[in-house]
């Protein structure tokens, strides 16, 4: 069977020559791509290395890759095994921290016996985030107000020049219209009034978490000290629904190489996001890996290590907006007469608390009552978030 042949195109990291040129893309024939994301870090964990295959852009396939040998070694001549867990991800047998000046190598060998490595990269020293914190201010001039999220962080050793930042925003979320009862139709009775009896879950709050896609990088490299002073990782305008309530956001700051840096900034002018699958759009980026066996094979992705710090900020709408009108629930909440017609998984049951029946002369079934039809994420949280509550939250 012939193998119809696709047009890849590879963009080589900016800033790894020593000048500034016009930047030309690699144009290579390809048949299937294999990508790989991995960051181990200093933190004593079991490290994660994924492994993909993607396929032509007329298919858009992208498929774990199952059954290969992944090993990492280092410059002191430790090995570490990784044993494939599914879809693509490879935890290793046993936990191990990336030490400052070691040097780490990665080595794929696939189930078709074609064998990968990455180029040796040498763990950062740590740095450690000094603060973390909040302040109510304007973006773009006056245009946006709202909360920004700032770090600042110092290296007396003056080694790590180069960081990269993550986070995960977790938030309240409190039913608007949820009440204590709910509806329950009588088994064998469908034209019968309904139950109304005490809901057996209590779904008013949940909590709900989000991380980042974006890439948010910088750098001190230009600065007289390496420090990083108010360095915004994260802008949220005051009209948005997850600081209703509480908000908590988890920073992790990642020390990295100059190599990982420009790879990273060519990312984020290519596609705007971490997702080394993202680049399949506009052409692939090359990183630091290579097949073993055949120098024109392109390899996608970036094998990392970095030093890891990370700190958690806690605050209440109320600190930066005291007094002043909430943010507007996540959904519009239109209100309608309850009937069983309606309580059927996309309304819910809600509470009017000041019922007045002439006020509300359409609310009559079964009788005159104070019970409305709400889209369920306005009386049931779990739409929108866990009832669970975080271990990390606290009020």
């Amino acid at each position: 069977m012939q193998v119809q042949q696709h047009i890849l195109v590879i963009l080589l990291p900016l800033g790894l020559v020593g000048c500034v040129e016009p930047f030309e893309p690699e144009i290579v024939n390809f048949e299937s791509v294999l990508v790989v994301e991995a960051t181990i870090t200093d933190e004593n964990k079991l490290q994660e290395v994924l492994l993909s295959r993607a396929f032509p852009l007329d298919t858009m396939g992208i498929y774990g890759e199952s059954g290969a040998m992944v090993q990492i070694t280092d410059s002191e001549g430790a090995t570490f095994d990784f044993t494939h867990q599914g879809d693509g991800r490879y935890v290793s047998n046993a936990s191990f921290a990336a030490r400052n000046g070691i040097g780490y190598q990665l080595k794929i060998i696939t189930t078709d016996g074609k064998e990968y490595m990455s180029e040796e990269e040498i763990a950062p020293a740590p740095t450690q985030i000094d603060s973390l914190y909040a302040e109510r201010d304007f973006k773009d001039g006056d245009a946006n107000e709202g909360i920004f999220i700032y770090v600042d962080s110092f290296d007396p050793s003056g080694e790590s020049k180069y960081y990269r930042y993550e986070y995960e925003e977790t938030y309240k979320i409190i039913a608007p219209y949820w009440a204590e009862k709910d509806f329950f139709m009588i088994e064998g009775q469908p034209l019968s009034p309904p139950e109304i009896l005490p809901r057996t879950v209590i779904n008013q709050t949940c909590y709900n978490t989000i991380s980042s896609i974006d890439i948010i990088q910088n750098s001190t490299e230009e600065l007289d000290q390496n420090k990083v002073t108010k360095f915004p990782v994260k802008f949220i305008d005051r009209g948005d629904f997850k600081i209703t309530y509480r908000y908590s956001v988890l920073v992790r700051q990642f020390a990295q190489t100059q190599s990982a840096y420009q790879y990273y900034k060519t990312l984020e002018k290519l596609n705007g996001s971490e997702s080394v699958f993202s680049q399949f759009q506009n052409g692939f980026l090359e990183g630091n890996l290579y097949s073993n066996q055949n120098v024109n094979e392109k390899v996608v992705g970036y094998f990392q290590v970095s030093s890891v710090s990370e700190k958690r900020l806690f605050f209440n709408y109320e600190d930066f907006f005291l007094g002043e009108a909430r943010p507007k629930y996540a959904i519009q909440c239109p209100i309608l007469n309850a009937s069983p017609s309606l309580i059927n998984g996309v309304y819910d049951l809600a509470w009017i608390d000041d019922y007045d029946p002439v006020a509300n002369p359409l609310n009559f079934w079964p009788e005159p009552n104070p019970w409305i039809a709400v889209p369920r994420p306005c009386s049931d949280c779990r739409a929108l978030g866990s009832i669970v509550i975080p271990e990390f939250w606290v009020e």
